[in-house]
């Protein structure tokens, strides 16, 4: 599966797009929970937003391996 990374995320890993294997039925919980392991807490707070598709998803959402998947931190304006 492929997943993008945007904004300060993608600066922070310095990779705009990671690849990686799922089992069937996985959350975005669990694909978080691979990506923390991975990059680190630091990089994925509770507050990273995710969209599926392009649309955003919470963390109980069910994932196949064909979806899009995105991470990108809140956006604040002012």
């Amino acid at each position: 599966m492929k997943i993008l990374y945007f904004a300060s995320l993608k600066e922070s890993l310095n990779l705009s797009s990671d690849k990686i294997i799922l089992a069937d039925n996985t959350t975005i919980t669990q694909l978080r929970t691979q990506l923390i392991n991975k990059y680190g807490k630091h990089n994925f707070p509770s507050n990273t937003i995710c969209a599926v598709n392009q649309e955003i998803a919470n963390d109980a959402v069910i994932i196949n391996k064909t979806d899009e998947v995105a991470f990108y931190p809140p956006v604040t304006g002012g």
